[in-house]
């Protein structure tokens, strides 16, 4: 298996997966936010939901969603984001990769 890293427009890549973050706030990271706008809400329909909390290394895994080019889109949870920093950022990552 391939991974890449990029910093782009996460909406508009026909890749296997994106990852983007969302806070313990349920505030979403910019890439999540692209994300959400192109998919017409349904990334923060999904946190309003309560299927997904932010919390630190956990995951979701959405297959399919509309009005994004990728196949899945994987989201991971940020933790607060007062306290988000090198070490949270690396924690995040390790459960992207997990998941």
């Amino acid at each position: 298996m391939e991974f890449n890293t990029k910093f782009a427009m996460p909406e508009k890549h026909p890749v296997a997966c994106v990852a983007a973050g969302v806070f313990e706030s349920r505030k979403l990271s910019g890439a999540a936010d692209a994300l959400d706008k192109a998919a017409h809400g349904q990334i923060r329909e999904l946190l309003r939901s309560g299927d997904m909390d932010g919390k630190m290394g956990t995951t979701r895994l959405l297959y399919r969603v509309r009005g994004v080019a990728a196949e899945r889109v994987l989201l991971v949870g940020l933790g607060r984001e007062k306290e988000f920093g090198e070490k949270e950022y690396r924690d995040c990552a390790r459960a992207a990769l997990a998941a």
